[in-house]
């Protein structure tokens, strides 16, 4: 009798230890919220300050949604029309490079040397775009003896490569998102190595895309351009 009443006494504590613990909850799982890139209206100034940090771009980042139509229209061509400015300039033919047989070497010395440079063959097209028009960008800034043809060279590679469409939202990508995707501020193996900030990259970038744009659209050269007929 003893005996059953201490197993009695053993399965009320158990029972009063088990109402005592919690239920357990099952983990919500929440997605946070999709915060939308701001659009960037391009501008053709250049208004970098040497001192300031650009934040470093986000890698692993969703590519920005392509603008629209609507927000192409309203870049002001005219502020991207100067070709021969000291920045971004842009060659309209190749002739300048037969001056001198020196030069003419040079050139295709570099674009020997561009042609197996490897970020410009990477197989994502919008990333192979980009390093391409860092190249442009560096020679550029670094005031290099092809900063005018470059441009034209790169543009005509791109065009040959990239179906019209896809190239469009590519540069209207680099022309209203100029903080999205990573820069190539170094390019050693072309001889670039000239060592600018990063802010001055995407800067330079913006405005070159604008014009390759305007270039696709037929809306630049200014002056010179017609509307293009979409393709197939």
């Amino acid at each position: 009798m003893r005996r059953v009443s201490t197993i009695l006494l053993l399965s009320v504590t158990l029972a009063a230890w088990s109402a005592d613990e919690p239920t357990p909850v099952a983990p919500q799982v929440t997605t946070p919220p999709v915060t939308e890139v701001p659009l960037k209206q391009p501008s053709a100034e250049l208004n970098y300050t040497e001192t300031v940090e650009t934040p470093k771009a986000n890698v692993d980042a969703e590519p920005p949604k392509p603008p629209s139509d609507d927000d192409i229209a309203k870049i002001i061509w005219e502020e991207f029309s100067a070709d021969n400015t000291w920045e971004i300039p842009f060659a309209h033919d190749l002739d300048n490079l037969n001056d001198f047989p020196e030069r003419k070497k040079d050139w295709d010395d570099f674009i020997d040397k561009l042609i197996a440079w490897p970020p410009g063959q990477v197989p994502k097209l919008e990333e192979r775009t980009r390093n391409l028009l860092c190249v442009c960008v560096l020679e550029d800034i670094g005031q290099g003896q092809f900063e005018a043809e470059l441009p034209l060279h790169v543009y005509t590679y791109l065009r040959k490569e990239i179906p019209k469409k896809r190239l469009k939202e590519i540069l209207a990508i680099f022309a209203f998102y100029p903080d999205h995707g990573t820069v190539i501020s170094t390019a050693p193996e072309l001889n670039l190595d000239i060592g600018v900030g990063e802010l001055q990259v995407r800067q330079r970038l913006q405005i070159l895309a604008v014009k390759m744009l305007g270039r696709v659209l037929g809306k630049l050269p200014w002056g010179l351009a017609t509307e293009e007929k979409e393709e197939p």
